[in-house]
């Protein structure tokens, strides 16, 4: 019972066993926080340092994240630094107190009962990992990235506990495609599927409606399709460029995430990349560069970015529309992005690809891109307002998830609280989301 508490706790890690002893010390220690907050807590010096690593930050970086300060001197002993301190709570020298102990569970984005455990916890087997910065492996996940795909493990496994309860059948589509499948072949699949035409497309007006569009297409056919780009708050967002989206390709219950804090003609394409990886039955993470560069790590990113741009932008079409500019490069591209919905980035690739403009112009194109995201980013976070807190679980969440749960908690296959923690949302709230 404890293990299954602790797991809970601790989405995404299998745990051992943990002792009532330790378990009865946390809610001792919680218990009398008030008047504990500066002394030392006993926990476990092999699990802080796990944790710190696992979040990926140096000695220097969690000491200031975490807000730890310099221990006060002592006579005729050397001047210590805060990152002295905190390797000294490392390697079981000293230990830190509990307010101490959660400004640092806070920074590694870890529960506090996390410290508490015998030994670190055993992780779970990770999903495919496709990103590049360029041509490169990606660097170590952020904390928040980090317990962002343990929080959305831990949702999978929830969804597809609910599926395989109600005996839902398997979808036949998932990885019904393969590397070698042509990209005309594959993009005619692919829209046969969701029931998506190019001249439903071109009556879109905007990338918003082309987002839910496909949005809807896909939940429609059974695929679970959410808007996650931090761990609860604006001030844990998670950038474009450590992950753009995720697909879980699962027979039962296939799932993408698309990272909102991307431009909105971006986010379509992002959608479109993972749906193919679904068809592929390939699960992991991306964050190819919605600016143009549609390199990847693999012959699964390059496939995916080439269905998605055939999906978006038919060469066809493109060819069609495609006009020779008479002035700035630029404006003749954003016309055809504005007719596709895509960014301009994405046809300037496409006619790169195609021979429709050179090396040169393309590298000018990814330059005024690439300034104009910036400032519109800092547009961005000076703009004030926002939908309610219901509408905005709503459009992360979308449809199905919402649906799925609404459900399970009216049969009492699951609970209110259970369901409310799953989606990360408070349970009244989620009783709205209910009404």
């Amino acid at each position: 019972m404890l293990n299954q508490i602790a797991s809970k706790l601790i989405p995404g890690y299998l745990l051992g066993e943990v002792s009532l002893v330790r378990i009865f010390g946390i809610c001792l220690s919680l218990t009398l926080k008030n008047t504990m907050q500066q002394q030392s807590i006993p926990i476990n010096p092999s699990v802080l340092q796990w944790a710190r690593l696992e979040a990926g930050l140096s000695l220097h970086e969690a000491a200031s994240r975490a807000k730890i300060t310099p221990p006060r001197k002592k006579k005729d002993e050397p001047v210590l630094t805060a990152e002295d301190r905190l390797a000294a709570w490392e390697e079981g020298k000293d230990t830190p107190s509990l307010s101490q102990l959660e400004k640092i569970a806070s920074a590694y984005r870890r529960p506090l009962l996390t410290f508490f455990l015998a030994q670190p916890p055993q992780k779970v087997a990770s999903m495919a990992d496709f990103r590049a910065v360029w041509d490169k492996l990606s660097p170590t996940d952020s904390p928040e990235f980090a317990a962002l795909r343990r929080r959305i493990s831990l949702l999978h496994q929830e969804l597809r506990a609910l599926a395989e309860d109600a005996r839902n059948p398997k979808l036949p589509f998932i990885g019904s495609l393969s590397e070698s499948t042509p990209v005309q072949q594959f993009v005619g699949t692919l829209r046969a599927a969701l029931g998506a035409s190019v001249e439903e497309q071109r009556r879109i007006r905007s990338e918003d409606a082309m987002f839910g569009y496909l949005r809807d297409l896909a939940q429609n056919i059974g695929v679970y399709v959410l808007l996650e780009g931090n761990v609860g708050s604006h001030h844990s967002n998670i950038p474009a460029e450590e992950f753009r989206g995720i697909a879980l390709a699962d027979e039962l219950v296939p799932l993408v995430v698309v990272n909102p804090n991307d431009a909105k003609a971006a986010m379509v394409f992002t959608l479109v990349h993972e749906l193919a990886h679904l068809w592929l039955g390939s699960s992991g993470v991306s964050n190819f560069n919605a600016l143009g560069n549609n390199g990847g790590d693999g012959d699964h990113e390059k496939l995916c970015n080439s269905v998605a741009a055939e999906f978006l932008v038919p060469a066809a079409d493109l060819l069609v529309k495609w006009k020779k500019p008479q002035g700035e490069l630029s404006c003749s591209v954003d016309v055809v992005a504005r007719y596709f919905k895509v960014s301009g980035a994405v046809i300037g690739r496409r006619l790169l690809d195609m021979n429709l403009i050179d090396s040169q112009e393309y590298g000018s194109l990814l330059a005024f891109y690439k300034a104009r995201w910036v400032k519109h980013k800092e547009k961005q976070s000076q703009q004030e307002g926002a939908p309610g807190p219901t509408q905005m679980a709503k459009y992360r969440l979308g449809g199905k998830t919402i649906h799925t749960f609404v459900i399970a908690a009216r049969e009492g296959r699951i609970g209110l609280q259970d369901a409310a923690r799953l989606m990360n949302l408070p349970v009244n709230r989620f009783e709205q989301v209910m009404r």
